[in-house]
């Protein structure tokens, strides 16, 4: 019985790898990159640049319309995806293309 007490889902000490995922982003927000997963919803930002290495994303966002100084307007937000007006179309972005959309 005391095994049992012991497991990990029992304990009240946060995981190891949750708290370093927050003080990553915690550490990109306040550096001044704010992506789409840090924003406010129903906030509208400017879009600063796109961050991403893999030209088939950088040129699938541009045809939404999502480049540098296009307004994006956050409407809601997920644990896998959230939801943006670009353009007055709106799109459900997961959190790979959520990330590479800096705004300001």
């Amino acid at each position: 019985m005391e095994n049992i007490l012991k497991m990990k889902w029992f304990t009240k000490e946060p995981s190891k790898a949750s708290d370093s995922v927050e003080e990553v982003r915690s550490e990109r927000v306040s550096g001044g990159k704010l992506d789409l997963l840090d924003a406010e919803p129903g906030v509208t930002y400017t879009i600063k640049e796109i961050n991403t290495e893999d030209e088939d994303m950088n040129a699938f966002l541009f045809r939404l319309g999502c480049y540098t100084g296009e307004p994006v307007t956050l409407i809601s937000k997920k644990k896998k995806n959230c939801i943006v007006v670009i353009k007055d179309g709106r799109y459900n972005l997961d959190n790979l293309l959520a990330e590479a959309i800096i705004v300001e």
